[in-house]
């Protein structure tokens, strides 16, 4: 038996609503020679209410209380949080009873008639020890619950870190296999494009080496020359851009910087790119601000980023599909994207387009040749003079875009005009009205349709081009969209409006050709929305089919 029990004053709880019952149990407290101090609580709800205060050591909970049970008290208790010990008092000893306490959690179970003050102070004093050394023992085990839950989270934890160390290893071996692979893959691509032009340069050795001196052997000896030139030069570009490539990657490529206009490097570009872009039949469109942007760059080394883009761009896109060079102002920076409609990079494979072995980025890459390197020596470059270059695609099969960013020569100010590349036209002769706020693009395009037989005139606003229409009645109309007083779609509505231009074409030329723009074109009343630059064919086809439409409906 505790020491402490034995020594202090206990606080025990008397539960009944007899008050005889409350006479002999203060009497029989009164006979103990512990000190024990009763209180009394009259009825069930008093009863649950005292107890479940807690301030009592031990609780006697009569079996009769009415229309309610001692038992049905106690489980009350036990249900509410109480852990106090609950001795049950009955008048007769009756074992179901007592089981089904015992059951609900009572530390003992007395027979009223059989009470003495020794038997009832020993009960008393069992049940607080017994209750108390239970809640020591719901302490270790809480204690214990407690070591293994935190034990166990700290394997989990370790469990979780070793998991992912493995998981990071085997990433990490997976991404030296697949650069093994890349670098394999580029080997042998390299193999096979310096292998690529030995059989037309040695052909045309031979062919040299044949051919006399009449005429018909001549014209063969200066085809043969060009076969040779033209192949000494993408053998000499290969191995420049891998020379170049190994500078960047050691450090010993140097920029020679000087102040130079972005509209000079594009053009510089575009020598070198432009081949390509006619071979492929692509509809190309620049668009750059119309107050010259000034940059401190090397020019040939910028003008190679651009031309490596452009290249890439034709390479990755069908015959006749578009690309375009877009050039504005943000802040104090320039942003140049290259935007194509061709096959498109899949998401997996954005991560690698600028890798040195990273050709394989591309769907069907080997169809379009090349190393792969052209890219990551544009983005090496694009560093070197302090800028970034990024790609982004849809996916397979919606274009790419490349975006160089470079920050702008001090001093430098611009307002991004956009100024488009120059379309063109054919068919029989009618009289066009031209209309775009480029004076440039508006005059070439006319010139260029006067040279095939047409009636040119230009307009370059809105409220002009009204009243130039209204004055000529031209057979066909070609409006730029973005127009000065009123733009290309409001011209279109009130040309409409207007009954002696009934049988007016009027084509939308733009750089905006979006599903959303062709719509607004075609609900402004455009016939035809064609993309700048537009190619000649293009434009005559379409002049052609109308004239022809015109003939049936005569």
């Amino acid at each position: 038996m505790s020491t402490s029990t034995e020594t202090r004053r206990l606080r025990v709880l008397l539960v009944g609503n007899e008050e005889e019952d409350v006479a002999l149990f203060r009497d029989l407290v009164a006979k103990m020679p512990g000190r024990i101090e009763l209180e009394w609580a009259g009825t069930f709800g008093a009863g649950l209410k005292a107890m479940s205060a807690g301030r009592h050591d031990a609780h006697l909970v009569d079996a009769r209380l009415g229309a309610r049970s001692g038992i049905d008290l106690l489980r009350a208790y036990r249900e509410s949080g109480g852990t106090g010990p609950v001795i049950l008092i009955a008048d007769d000893a009756e074992r179901n009873e007592d089981l089904a306490a015992a059951e609900s959690g009572a530390a003992g179970y007395l027979v009223r008639d059989r009470l003495d003050a020794t038997l009832l102070e020993r009960s008393i004093r069992y049940a607080i020890e017994a209750s108390r050394r239970a809640a020591g023992l719901r302490r270790v085990r809480d204690e214990l619950e407690t070591r293994v839950a935190e034990r166990t989270d700290a394997l989990e934890t370790m469990n979780e870190a070793l998991a992912a160390e493995v998981a990071e290893r085997r990433a990490a071996e997976r991404a030296l296999r697949e650069a093994d692979r890349r670098k394999d893959a580029f080997f042998a691509t390299l193999a096979h494009e310096l292998r690529n032009p030995l059989a037309p340069l040695s052909f045309a050795a031979e062919i040299l080496s044949r051919t006399g001196e009449t005429p018909e052997e001549q014209a063969r000896r200066e085809r043969a020359l060009r076969v040779i030139e033209r192949q000494i030069a993408h053998m000499v570009r290969l191995i420049d851009e891998l020379l170049d490539l190994s500078r960047i990657t050691h450090g010993k490529l140097d920029l020679r910087r000087e102040r130079v206009s972005l509209a000079a490097v594009i053009e510089s570009a575009l020598e070198t790119a432009g081949p390509l872009l006619l071979g492929r039949r692509q509809a190309f469109e620049l668009v750059v601000p119309e107050t010259p942007v000034l940059l401190h760059v090397d020019p040939m080394r910028l003008a190679q980023v651009l031309s490596n883009l452009l290249s890439n761009a034709a390479k990755y896109t069908e015959p006749g599909g578009r690309i375009r060079l877009e050039a504005v102002r943000d802040g104090e920076d320039v942003v140049v994207s290259v935007i194509d409609s061709g096959i498109g990079i899949r998401a997996a494979h954005l991560a690698h387009v600028f890798t040195m072995f990273g050709q394989g980025h591309r769907a069907r890459a080997a169809v379009y040749g090349g190393l792969g390197i052209g890219l990551a020596l544009a983005k090496s470059l694009a560093e070197l003079h302090g800028g970034s270059l990024t790609a982004a695609s849809e996916g397979e099969g919606k274009g790419s875009v490349f975006t160089l960013r470079l920050a702008c020569a001090a001093n430098d100010s611009a307002a991004p005009v956009a100024t488009q590349a120059p379309p063109s036209a054919t068919p029989p002769p009618r009289r066009i009205l031209i209309v775009d706020d480029n004076v440039e693009a508006a005059l070439t395009l006319a010139e260029l349709l006067a040279l095939e037989g047409h009636e040119t005139h230009v307009a370059h606003d809105g409220p002009s081009a009204v009243d130039a229409a209204r004055r000529l009645s031209p057979d066909v109309a070609i409006l730029d969209i973005g127009l000065p007083g009123f733009d290309g779609l409001e011209v279109a509505r009130r040309l409409r409006a207007e009954p002696e231009l009934k049988g007016l074409l009027l084509v939308a030329l733009s750089g905006w050709v979006q599903p959303d723009d062709r719509a607004r074109s075609r609900e402004a009343g455009f016939d035809h929305h064609l993309a700048k630059p537009v190619q000649l064919k293009s434009l005559e086809l379409v002049l052609l089919e109308a004239w022809v439409d015109r003939g049936r409906n005569a």
